[in-house]
């Protein structure tokens, strides 16, 4: 049997271990300086190669991704939303206790700004790099909030982009590892708290104040950091009527 035949017979089961993997590619370099070897028989293989080692390095990245995930526990929200008076988890928080784990696993994250076709919105966008070789990709687009529900200025231009940058961090490493965050829960289970949004009747409340005051929803939706009425929590619906109420009704002309 060729050297030309024993890789079309090793197929799929190719080795790709670090010395194996070099192993491989000096094999193919001597069947390249071999004149009888045809050249599209060693494209075959180079390719399959390719495809072995992009399938083995996203199952290595699903099952680091895994165990991640089962070792990430609930990060306790401590910092206070001075607007809403709600509790929230920080960046800082979460990667404290987060970034040891998964990077442990072998995951990095690199963030950087995209191009976003809304308004008044940053794009956060975020390479999920895996130690293997794996990489994938994830992005939101975040509305830039220098406003309270009032109309009060809260933060200039800049420091309202910088925040918003920050937070779609925040969301984003919460989104890629499942971090959940929340209460303290006195030494609980973590994470095994039931989460509780609005009922109809709260939503329905919201929703005649948001018209009775003339309030945009998508710049309320921003503030209050949820991407619809339905997901604004339990706890969070009385500092949600207390904001509206801050919006004096609009003027009858």
């Amino acid at each position: 049997m060729t050297d030309i035949e024993k890789f079309e017979e090793r197929g799929a089961n190719i080795p790709v271990k670090h010395e194996e993997s070099s192993s491989f590619f000096a094999a193919i370099e001597r069947l390249a300086k071999n004149p009888d070897v045809d050249v599209a028989k060693i494209q075959q293989i180079m390719d399959m190669q390719e495809q072995v080692l992009d399938r083995n390095a996203k199952q290595a990245f699903n099952a680091s991704m895994m165990r991640a995930q089962n070792r990430i526990e609930l990060v306790v929200a401590k910092k206070t939303n001075e607007q809403t008076h709600s509790k929230y988890a920080d960046l800082k928080a979460i990667l404290l206790k987060t970034k040891p784990i998964y990077t442990g696993e072998g995951f990095s994250l690199m963030f950087y700004e995209g191009e976003t076709p809304k308004e008044n919105h940053k794009r956060v966008c975020v390479d999920i790099m895996h130690e293997q070789g794996h990489t994938e990709q994830r992005h939101g687009d975040f509305a830039i909030q220098t406003t309270g529900i009032a109309g009060k200025a809260m933060m200039t231009q800049i420091h309202g982009e910088g925040s918003t940058f920050s937070y779609g961090r925040r969301y984003l490493t919460c989104m890629v590892f499942n971090i959940p965050t929340g209460d303290d829960d006195d030494g609980n289970a973590a994470g095994q708290g039931k989460v509780e949004y609005v009922s109809d009747k709260q939503k329905s409340t919201i929703v005649d104040f948001i018209i009775d005051r003339g309030v945009d929803e998508k710049k309320f939706l921003a503030f209050m950091k949820v991407e619809s009425l339905d997901k604004i929590l339990t706890k969070d619906y009385d500092n949600a009527i207390k904001n509206l109420k801050l919006k004096p009704k609009p003027v009858a002309k």
